[in-house]
């Protein structure tokens, strides 16, 4: 997953527990030089570092992951193994400059959120109003 789109990522990034919010901030897995905190403590492989990214796994895409990546295709419109398979081919600058460009608000060019729909620099009212919003509320 691009951290840079999550929710506790962008929460973070603008800060908005200053702005009345009770939220919990991350700065990111691999950002930190950590490795994924969503399948490392199902893949030993992962967990102990011997592998960076899961399509570097014999087993690429496990179960966990299968079952992660249908979770985030249905509710947050992006895809764990599709992403996987993009950086493997392109590797993960290309990744980056891709997913700027899909998750810029067409409003402000901030990052939208790929667990709500919404740009925490244009939509931020909304979210205070319903703090669990999601993309199909839009």
């Amino acid at each position: 997953m691009n951290c840079g789109v999550c929710i506790s990522y962008i929460a973070m990034d603008h800060d908005i527990n200053q702005q009345r919010f009770n939220k919990n901030y991350c700065p990111g897995c691999l950002p930190r030089g950590k490795n994924c905190s969503f399948v490392k403590k199902h893949c030993k492989s992962l967990g102990k570092g011997l592998i960076r990214y899961c399509f570097e796994c014999n087993d690429f895409p496990c179960e966990h992951l299968r079952n992660l990546d249908t979770r985030y295709s249905t509710k947050y419109h992006l895809s764990m193994i599709e992403n996987l398979n993009f950086i493997k081919d392109q590797g993960i600058e290309k990744f980056l400059e891709k997913e700027e460009l899909k998750w810029a608000c067409p409003k402000c060019g901030e990052t939208i959120c790929c667990h709500n729909g919404l740009c925490l620099n244009c939509d931020l009212e909304m979210l205070r109003q319903n703090k669990k919003h999601r993309w199909e509320e839009n």
